[in-house]
């Protein structure tokens, strides 16, 4: 199934090309950073949604040298590349941690890219709804002051939300028959493809290759998988398993029911509701959605991968243990390529354990 993952990452560099391409010829992109954002919305602005980082470098620093600090998060180093590579023509900021926030707010020093700020509650409720809704609306109405759009077109962010969907449906119920790394680069295509056409795009590729039957499932959970962070699908797949990604550059990344509408404040709604990230308080639902994943899936185990410098999701490891049904190995990584060894070797005796444990 090698040649299936390999023509998923080909696709996902064609769609990148295409991208940089139609940037060139004058198309205005607006690039966000957290799955908690609708996309659709930025559509609806006649932007086209770039959601970053596009491909990790795995250097050790990165571009980010000099600037940020060594401890600092590895995927904020990566972000720093992308909003300094040109691509976007404005940037949705989200503060979804302190790290974030300090990044965003500090944008000024190293790009001239106007930064739309925005911070996501980490409470849930109709108050924290209500607050990161009206900041939506402040968003839409920015971008028109600022000359990005002429104005909200619901139709067009309903045409693309819809078309998300469509795409996402075909994917998750073909999951648990296509190879890791194959899974994660369509996945990966959700950030920088037109959904019109992609669903046609994913059936092709499925179709033309022959159904994957794994040994055995895991889940990846955690922090966000960008692209080029590749070490643990690609040894998953080595060893002839599945690997369902289900943190938000997974299948959590596509909201849960229906919007009423298409206007800004009802898909805000739809999104922040549909929020499992660890970071919320209470995180319940996260656990919760957890364990219903290895329900659904019949998973055998749960590989919960975290991010050097990150508390967000690594202080919440033995919690996490103690509620999921399954054994969980956790990964405390970075995009460092000198890691892949370290990881894969930790991955390989999990998935060992996991076998003898089946035999006993």
């Amino acid at each position: 199934m090698e040649e299936l993952s390999a023509r998923a990452r080909a696709l996902y560099s064609e769609e990148l090309s295409s991208l940089v391409a139609l940037h060139e010829s004058g198309m205005k992109t607006a690039a966000y950073t957290c799955g908690t954002f609708p996309p659709a919305i930025l559509a609806g602005l006649g932007l086209r949604p770039v959601r970053l980082p596009l491909m990790v470098s795995g250097a050790q620093y990165g571009a980010g040298a000099g600037i940020v600090r060594e401890d600092v998060c590895p995927l904020v180093r990566e972000l720093l590349t992308d909003v300094q590579s040109g691509l976007a023509d404005t940037v949705v900021g989200m503060h979804t941690c302190d790290t974030t926030r300090r990044f965003f707010q500090e944008s000024g020093r190293f790009t001239s890219l106007p930064v739309h700020q925005l911070q996501l509650p980490a409470t849930t409720g109709n108050e924290s709804l209500g607050f990161f809704r009206s900041q939506v609306d402040r968003l839409c109405t920015d971008m028109v002051l600022c000359g990005f759009s002429s104005g909200y077109d619901a139709g067009a962010a309903e045409e693309w939300h819809l078309a998300t969907m469509e795409a996402a449906a075909l994917v998750k119920e073909r999951m648990l028959t296509i190879p890791p790394l194959a899974l994660q680069y369509i996945l990966h295509l959700f950030r920088i493809a037109d959904p019109k056409g992609l669903k046609a795009a994913i059936e092709n590729l499925l179709d033309s290759s022959e159904v994957y039957n794994p040994k055995f499932v895991l889940l990846l959970s955690g922090s966000p998988v960008p692209p080029g962070d590749d070490t643990v699908s690609e040894r998953v797949e080595q060893m002839g398993g599945s690997l369902i990604p289900v943190n938000c550059t997974g299948f959590q990344m596509f909201p849960d029911g229906v919007p009423d509408d298409f206007s800004p404040g009802e898909l805000a709604r739809q999104y922040f509701n549909s929020m499992k990230c660890i970071r919320c308080r209470p995180n319940a639902l996260t656990f919760r959605y957890l364990e219903e994943q290895v329900a659904h899936t019949g998973a055998d185990g749960l590989v919960f991968k975290c991010l050097k410098f990150c508390d967000l999701w690594f202080t919440e490891k033995v919690r996490v243990k103690e509620k999921i049904s399954v054994p969980v190995l956790v990964l405390d990584t970075s995009f460092s390529k000198g890691e892949s060894e370290r990881t894969g070797v930790r991955l390989e005796s999990f998935i060992q354990s996991l076998e003898m444990k089946s035999y006993e």
